[in-house]
């Protein structure tokens, strides 16, 4: 074969790779980025909002809410799921870590349902934010919140019925 004609053929394969991640990057990972950060700052309101709920009703303390932050879990699970993690000093939650969970599930039922939001499946609607897992680690209770805006967090929600 002629070296040319070798040159040619490897930059041609250097160029079409360089085409396909640039349109990939483009028409797929941009816009899942933009519905990523979209989804999370929804559900960072409808968390906050029910977290300074439970503030009022005194099953959780006042804190710093410099402390509360989120963290997306989709590059755990997959491209397209909406969930996020979020953590509380400890100190802060007074009552057992079910009894906390059991409270922030229905406030934040009650947030979506104040906002019109729902997740219309097959089987009937569901409430938009599902809290998926509470942990304590060290000094910190960690949970976990769905928001399901699409099928894809539907399944994962499913999914970890399906292992509980």
């Amino acid at each position: 074969m002629n070296i040319d004609l070798i040159i040619q053929i490897i930059i041609g394969l250097v160029a079409a790779f360089a085409v396909y991640n640039l349109i990939h990057y483009i028409f797929v990972t941009r816009p899942g980025r933009k519905r990523l950060a979209l989804a999370q700052r929804i559900t960072n309101e409808a968390v906050k909002t029910a977290v300074n709920k439970l503030v009022e009703q005194k099953i959780i303390l006042p804190f710093d809410e410099s402390d509360f932050k989120s963290e997306d879990i989709a590059e755990v699970w997959g491209r397209g799921v909406m969930a996020f993690e979020y953590h509380l000093p400890k100190a802060t939650i007074e009552s057992p870590i079910s009894e906390f969970r059991k409270a922030l599930a229905g406030t934040l039922e009650q947030y979506g349902d104040n906002h019109h939001m729902h997740a219309h499946t097959e089987q009937a609607d569901r409430p938009a934010f599902i809290v998926t897992d509470v942990w304590q680690l060290a000094d910190r209770v960690h949970f976990d919140v769905a928001y399901l805006v699409n099928v894809t967090t539907i399944e994962y929600v499913d999914d970890l019925k399906r292992l509980h």
